[in-house]
């Protein structure tokens, strides 16, 4: 599912600094965006190991929120259809 934003933390950035590689750092920031916005894993065959551990710990994080934003929306949804169908009556 595509989205267009999410949040990302302090955390997330503070893990990322722990990196000594600039390229690295760069992976680490495009994983976590492919990640959030399209919900493209990434190739463990491509990324380092140390990217890979940084993605493992903010995962979680990412999903949490794109459940939580999701059932926003979708009572976001419900509620406009709910006025809809009162305004036609």
């Amino acid at each position: 599912m595509k989205r267009k934003q999410f949040t990302f933390y302090e955390s997330f950035h503070a893990s990322i600094q722990t990196m000594t590689s600039q390229r690295e750092k760069l992976q680490a920031y495009e994983t976590i965006c492919d990640y959030a916005l399209y919900g493209k894993l990434p190739d463990p065959e491509v990324r380092k190991p140390s990217i890979l551990a940084v993605f493992s710990i903010i995962k979680p994080v990412l999903d949490a929120g794109r459940k939580r934003s999701s059932r926003i929306l979708g009572r976001d949804k419900l509620s406009l259809q709910e006025k809809e169908e009162e305004e036609k009556e």
